[in-house]
Parts: structure tokens; C-alpha cells; sequence
């Protein structure tokens, strides 16, 4: 089990490496967030990815507002899909879900009810991989253009 040190002083464990990048809505109490993405769709670190959010194994990822009501702006979808591609670079065999995944604890339909978590999740799986894919490829030619 890994151990590691927070901001604040106290430890945290991760058990093993990361498996799941979870997503919550603004609603969602307790902290414990790796990335927070605001209204208009701004990208801000609040965890090291090295640190245990909520959720062991997992990158925790909050979109801010209450999707039970409403949907997330097209600037917010933007961005997280753009974290996610960066994401899934770094842990290629992690799995993106939503918090109401998750076992245990109080029901919750976090990230929200008009949250496009099935559209997501078909992304994720279909475009995802080959956007990764690309960025790969264009990151090894261009080791060879400047020999």
C-alpha cells in the first residue's frame, strides 16, 4: 500500500494504482477532488493525483452545478472531455464512471440525473481511445522530424 503525504501534513493511502476516474457533481459533499471544472468550463487542480481523494484507485473529477435539474454547460463538457483525453494518456487503463457507480456509502445519483453520463461513457469507449491513439502518434513523429 502507498503512502503519501498531503498539503495539509496528514497521510493518505492509495491502494495500488489508479482504476477508475470518478465523476461527481457540484452537489456532491465531502471534497476529496483531484480536478474541479467551473461554469465556464475553467480546469483547476485541487489534489495532487498522487494523493487519495475520495475514492481509493480513483482520480476524482467535480463538474460545478446540481445536474439533477439542469445540464452541464458545452464549455464544461468541452473541458472534461479534454481532461479525460489527458487523463487516459497517463493511466491508459483506467475507467471513467460516475460516483452513483460506486458501492457503499448513502445512494447518490451523482453527477445528476441530466448529467450525459451514458453519452460520455460511449465517448469514452469509442472516440477516447482513438483521440489518444492520435495524440500518440503525433507525439512519436515528431520525435523523428527533429532528427
Amino acid at each position: 500500500m502507498e503512502t503519501t503525504t498531503t498539503r495539509s501534513g496528514t497521510a493518505k493511502a492509495r491502494r495500488g494504482g489508479v482504476k477508475f476516474v470518478l465523476l461527481h457533481h457540484g452537489g456532491c459533499l465531502g471534497g476529496g477532488f483531484h480536478y474541479r471544472i467551473d461554469a465556464d468550463g475553467g480546469v483547476r487542480a485541487e489534489l495532487e493525483e498522487s494523493e487519495r481523494g475520495q475514492h481509493a484507485r480513483s482520480i476524482a473529477v467535480v463538474v460545478d452545478g446540481d445536474f439533477d435539474d439542469v445540464a452541464p454547460s458545452e464549455a464544461q463538457l468541452d473541458a472534461l472531455r479534454d481532461l479525460l483525453l489527458k487523463l487516459k494518456l497517463r493511466y491508459p487503463t483506467a475507467e471513467i464512471g460516475a460516483h452513483r457507480q460506486v458501492r457503499g456509502g448513502t445512494q447518490t445519483t451523482c453527477p445528476g440525473k441530466r448529467f450525459p453520463m451514458r453519452a460520455l461513457a460511449e465517448w469514452s469507449r469509442n472516440e477516447l481511445l482513438s483521440e489518444r491513439d492520435a495524440v500518440l502518434r503525433r507525439d512519436f513523429e515528431s520525435q523523428y522530424t527533429q532528427i
